[in-house]
């Protein structure tokens, strides 16, 4: 069961002077006009203008005037800006809410009493069943890839088929059998991509909207891969046995040259893409690993999540609670030297924005503020205040809207 608690401040409507007023009347039309006015600090960040809470709120996605929230037995969407409530339906406990777009709303669920996995496309209007592929999980944790498309892989070991369905009635666009070694990556424009290590030592790069092969890099001496990774022009391929990590390798696609290789990577931590550069490390320290030499470049502490900002600079956040000062927030560092350059105070950034910003939240001693951060500038513009977040929301933002919830969800309109 969802309660809905819509709070919508409405603007006093015109009222009409009569002909020959009054001193009298106008005194009581001049308290009336204060009584409907809204009250308080006018300087002072604004309060939702909907809350909506329900069982177990766990994921929410936006399309056009609906916002759509999963919760722990149901899903249900939202038209906005007034709150009030489209449909509800209910869902077996663990489903994966995966995209709300072009008229539809697609689940990830699983049968309890039989264990198998299916993807549920729902109509965003009605929240009536338009279609269902049983069998299939999706192949990316957000869910929706290409526009209007989302990627899909048979759910087990033995079914390793990639199939683009068509969001708005789950049929196959595409359809890929299984290769040696295959991963759909996001390249540096967040767009999806397909890549595939195939016999014959080579990589081929396909289209996610279509899988047609839009590259083909030949790499000798690529040796047994077990897994991968692409940033740019640069594919980092590792090599396990059973769980441990033998070494992990570098090659430019552009030439198919191994660049470097490294063969002790276990007791480094790994390696990983933040940005493009690669890092290694354990819990509260970071090096970071120039992907041409393998070079070591400079090691931080006490942060963590290190990602791309612009060129030549790298940002951080998540303090490790031993660090000195567990308030500092998110900061900029020169990825060269990995010197702090830029302190954006302490905000807990909890999503990205266009025109290079994000949405971060803050805690004050009056509850909780969210606001636009200029990655550029390091100003926050503050967008609303709300009860005190124990913790960073989870949010998202849309031209129209933000959204934030832990327990219930906060929506301010834009």
């Amino acid at each position: 069961m969802i309660d809905l608690d819509v709070s919508t401040p409405g603007p006093a409507g015109p009222v009409p002077a009569p002909a020959r007023p009054s001193r009298r009347r106008w005194w009581l039309l001049g308290l009336l006009v204060v009584l409907l006015l809204p009250s308080g600090d006018p300087t002072m960040p604004p309060a939702p203008s909907v809350v909506l809470s329900g069982d177990g709120i766990g994921d929410m996605r936006a399309d056009g005037d609906t916002l759509v929230l999963l919760m722990r037995t149901a899903v249900a969407a939202y038209r906005m800006p007034g709150g009030a409530r489209r449909w509800s339906v209910p869902v077996e406990p663990g489903a994966k809410l995966l995209a709300a777009s072009h008229g539809r709303v697609v689940l990830s669920v699983e049968e309890a009493a039989t264990g198998t996995a299916a993807l549920v496309g729902l109509d965003a209007a009605t929240g009536a069943q338009v279609w269902r592929r049983d069998g299939y999980v999706s192949s990316l944790p957000s869910g929706e890839g290409p526009p209007g498309l989302l990627i899909a892989r048979g759910d087990g070991v033995i079914d390793g088929r990639l199939l683009g369905l068509d969001i708005g009635t789950g049929a196959v666009r595409w359809e890929l059998g299984t290769p040696s070694v295959r991963r759909v990556l996001l390249a540096s424009d967040g767009r999806p991509e397909i890549a595939d290590l195939g016999p014959g030592d080579t990589v081929l790069i396909r289209d996610a909207g279509s899988a047609a092969v839009v590259r083909t890099v030949a790499l000798p001496g690529l040796g047994a891969v077990d897994g991968f990774d692409i940033s740019g022009d640069r594919l980092l391929v590792y090599h396990f046995e059973r769980t441990t990590l033998l070494d992990s390798a570098v090659f430019d696609l552009t030439t198919g040259r191994r660049l470097w290789q490294h063969t002790d990577m276990a007791a480094a931590g790994g390696l990983w893409w933040c940005g493009t550069l690669l890092c290694t490390g354990s819990v509260g320290r970071t090096t970071v690993v120039d992907p041409d030499t393998g070079d070591a470049r400079w090691s931080v502490s006490g942060w963590t999540n290190l990602g791309p900002f612009d060129a030549g600079h790298m940002w951080a956040t998540e303090p490790t609670p031993n660090a000195a000062d567990p308030a500092l927030g998110a900061v900029v560092l020169d990825a060269g030297t990995g010197r702090v350059v830029r302190r954006f105070g302490a905000w807990d950034v909890v999503a990205a924005l266009p025109g290079h910003a994000a949405l971060v939240t803050g805690r004050n001693p009056g509850g909780s503020l969210v606001g636009r951060l200029d990655l550029t500038t390091g100003v926050v513009t503050v967008l609303g205040r709300t009860e005190h977040w124990p913790a960073p929301p989870k949010c998202l933002a849309t031209a129209t809207l933000v959204a934030c919830h832990r327990e219930r969800v906060s929506v301010w309109l834009l």
